[in-house]
C-alpha cells in the first residue's frame, strides 16, 4: 500500500463553500486525521487565498451565488500558481452532465452531497496520493534531464579532449582527419577548390637540447596561435604531432600562393616584437587538393610533407 510522504498535519486543503454547515462538518472529518484545514465561504475568497498560499488540494462546492464552482474551477485552471492543485468537486446536483462539466473544467473527482464521511476520506486521500506520485514522476524526469545534460556534457568534454591537442588547443591527428576528410568528399563531390599546407618548425630539437624543452612548448604554443591569426576560423587547423601542423583550406580559386607570405609576415612580425634568444622559424609545404575521388587525404598529407622538405632543405642550402 502507498503511503503519503508528507503528514497530514503538512497537509493543507481548502474547503469553498457557501453553507457554514457542510463546513463545519467536513472540517470535522479532515481533521479527524489530522490535516490542515483552510475555509472560504465564496469563490472571491478562495481564489485570493488559493493564490497567495496554494493548498495540497481543493473541495469545491458548484452552488455558490455571485460565482459558482465550476467558474472558481477554471479560474484556478488559468493560473501558473494554481493550475495544479487537485480539486474534488462537492455537491448536491448528481446528474451526469454536471460531473461531466465538472471533469471537462479540470476537476478530479466528485463527492455527492450528504457525505459520507468514508468516502469523503479515501477520495481525499487517493487524490492527495495522486499529486504526490506526479510530483514524484516530476522530480525524477528533472533528475533524469539533468543527468543526460551532464552525460551530454561530459561526452562533449570527452570528445573534445579526444579530437583536441592538450598543448596548443588546436586540433589533434585524430580531429584533424575526422573534419577534413568530411570537407573534402564535399569538395570532391562539389568540385570546389581546396588546398593542404604541411608546417614544420625549425630546430626544435636544437632549442630543447641547449634551452630546455619547456621553451620548446612555448615554441609550439606560438607557432598554433600564429596559425590561427593567419587563417580563417573555416579553415582546419592541427597539430600532428611533434614539430608538425597541418591546415586543410577551402579556397576560392586555385590560386595558393598567398597563404605561405602571409604565415611568414606574421612570423617575422613576432621575431621582432619578442626579444627572445631564439628566433621562430617554420618549413612549409603547400598542395592542392586533387579533386578526384581516387585520391585520399593521407595522400595529399604526403606530398605536402614532402613538398616542406623540399623548402626545408632549399633554405640550409642558401644558408649554407
Amino acid at each position: 500500500m502507498v503511503n503519503l510522504i508528507k503528514s497530514a498535519s503538512e497537509t493543507n486543503i481548502l474547503i469553498v463553500d457557501d453553507t457554514p454547515d457542510n463546513l463545519r462538518l467536513l472540517t470535522k472529518i479532515l481533521e479527524s486525521q489530522g490535516y490542515t484545514i483552510r475555509k472560504s465561504l465564496n469563490g472571491r475568497m478562495a481564489l485570493q487565498g488559493a493564490e497567495r498560499h496554494p493548498p495540497d488540494l481543493i473541495l469545491l462546492d458548484i452552488n455558490m451565488p455571485v460565482m459558482n464552482g465550476y467558474e472558481v474551477c477554471k479560474q484556478l485552471k488559468s493560473s501558473k500558481i494554481t493550475d495544479q492543485i487537485p480539486i474534488i468537486f462537492i455537491s448536491a446536483l448528481d446528474q451526469t452532465n454536471n460531473k461531466v462539466q465538472a471533469f471537462e473544467l479540470g476537476g478530479q473527482d466528485y463527492i455527492t452531497k450528504p457525505f459520507q464521511e468514508l468516502e469523503v476520506l479515501i477520495r481525499v486521500k487517493n487524490q492527495l496520493l495522486i499529486k504526490q506520485q506526479h510530483q514524484q514522476l516530476l522530480e525524477q524526469n528533472q533528475r533524469l534531464e539533468y543527468e543526460i545534460q551532464q552525460r551530454l556534457k561530459a561526452e562533449a568534454e570527452v570528445r573534445h579532449l579526444s579530437l583536441t591537442d592538450e598543448l596548443t588547443g588546436l586540433y589533434n591527428r585524430r580531429g584533424f582527419f575526422w573534419l577534413a576528410n568530411q570537407q573534402f568528399k564535399i569538395a570532391q563531390r562539389t568540385q570546389i577548390f581546396c588546398c593542404l599546407l604541411f608546417v614544420d618548425l625549425d630546430s626544435l630539437k636544437q632549442i630543447n637540447d641547449s634551452l630546455g624543452h619547456e621553451i620548446g612548448d612555448r615554441m609550439i604554443v606560438d607557432t598554433a596561435q600564429l596559425l590561427k591569426q593567419t587563417f580563417r576560423d573555416s579553415d582546419i587547423i592541427a597539430r600532428l604531432g611533434g614539430d608538425e601542423f597541418v591546415i586543410f583550406i577551402i579556397v576560392g580559386s586555385r590560386n595558393t600562393d598567398e597563404f605561405h607570405p602571409r604565415l611568414q609576415a606574421n612570423i617575422d612580425r613576432y621575431n621582432q616584437e619578442r626579444n627572445y634568444s631564439y628566433q621562430l622559424s617554420i618549413s612549409v609545404g603547400v598542395t592542392q587538393c586533387v579533386l578526384n575521388e581516387n585520391v585520399s587525404l593521407e595522400q595529399l598529407i604526403e606530398e605536402a610533407d614532402k613538398l616542406m622538405y623540399e623548402h626545408k632543405r632549399a633554405k640550409r642550402l642558401r644558408d649554407n
